[in-house]
Formats: C-alpha cells, sequence, structure tokens
C-alpha cells in the first residue's frame, strides 16, 4: 500500500502478512464504526496499529469506538490510517490466501493514507477485572431490556443500557422516560 500523502505526515512503514479471511473478518467488525458522513476525514479511516506485537484495527465515530485484533505475522511494525470503504473494498476482492500489506513501493493498490498519529484513540478501559457470561445469557439480557430505551437522540444517556456489578449480581437497566427494564442474574464469582 503507497501512501498518497497530500501534506507532510509522517506514515511509519510496515509490512504484515494476514489471511485473507481474518483481515476481512476485523475489517467487517471496525466497519461498524466507521461514519457514513463526518467533518472529520480521519474518522473516515480505519486505524491499522502493528506497533506492538499485535495487529490492531481501530474505528472511531466520536460516539462508538471498535478495536479488534488481527491474526496475522508482522515483519515490519508501524501504523497507519487507511480510507475504511477503499480498504474494505479491495480486501474483499482479494482471493482467498495470505495477504501482505506493505508501505513500500512494491503496492498494487493506491490508497490514500493519513498519519496514524492523527487519529482518535479510544480511551483506555482497564481489563484486569473481568466478568464472564456466555453470549447467549448477554443477548437474552439485551433482548430482555432494549425494548425500554429511548427511540430518538434527545438524550443519549437514554439511548443505551447501564450494566451494574455489585458483589456477585449483574444489574442492566434501559429507561426512555416512560417506562424502565430492570434484569439482574446471579454471576459465578464476585
Amino acid at each position: 500500500i503507497k501512501p498518497l500523502l497530500h501534506r507532510k505526515e509522517v506514515i511509519h512503514i510496515m509490512k504484515l502478512i494476514c489471511p485473507k479471511s481474518e483481515l476481512l473478518k476485523s475489517v467487517n467488525i471496525a466497519m461498524k464504526a466507521v461514519p457514513g458522513k463526518t467533518t472529520m476525514p480521519i474518522l473516515e479511516c480505519i486505524l491499522i496499529d502493528a506497533s506492538a506485537n499485535e495487529i490492531k484495527f481501530t474505528s472511531n465515530d466520536m460516539e462508538l469506538g471498535i478495536e479488534t485484533i488481527v491474526d496475522g505475522t508482522i515483519e515490519e511494525k508501524g501504523i497507519i490510517a487507511l480510507d475504511a470503504k477503499i480498504f474494505s473494498e479491495i480486501v474483499r476482492k482479494l482471493p482467498d490466501n495470505n495477504v501482505t500489506i506493505t508501505t513500500d513501493e512494491k503496492a498494487k493498490f493506491n490508497i490514500p493514507g493519513k498519519s496514524g498519529e492523527d487519529f482518535s484513540y479510544l480511551p483506555f478501559i482497564e481489563k484486569n477485572d473481568c466478568v464472564r457470561i456466555s453470549q447467549f445469557t448477554l443477548k437474552e439480557i439485551i433482548r430482555q431490556t432494549i425494548f425500554s430505551i429511548a427511540a430518538n437522540e434527545n438524550n443519549k444517556l437514554m439511548t443505551g443500557e447501564l450494566f451494574q456489578i455489585e458483589n456477585n449480581m449483574l444489574r442492566v437497566v434501559s429507561l426512555d422516560g416512560h417506562r424502565i427494564s430492570i434484569r439482574k442474574i446471579a454471576l459465578k464469582e464476585e
């Protein structure tokens, strides 16, 4: 991938090798937080961060942020923000085998690139303490409470659900100003 730069920007050279299936899965996940229209062009990008020991794709529309880990090999560490729609289309059309992503001159596609340093990073969340529940249980809790969230965005707090953990009890609450839904489940560990 040869970055096309319109001003002085720093693009960190990198080289990654990923199976197409893993790349496509991660791009599809990251695309969910790429805004359709925005006044900030950097938000139309997926940040490919291979500056540490793992490959991370990050997208952020300033309300929803998604970070996903991509299975692959890092041959040269680096970071770059690529136009999400173009990158997604290219990945879809690639053959089903390993894909090499590199920022040198040997690329087959030209994708407009922007400096990864301009990207709006997600806030750091401590992941030391975690709660484990089954996917089925989580879906059921959300299904049983989601009807009580506000349909419009006049009050953003009411368009989501509150997840509260005390002792060994998970409580999920949603409200829209007229009704409230509360669902409690006992957790195996405190």
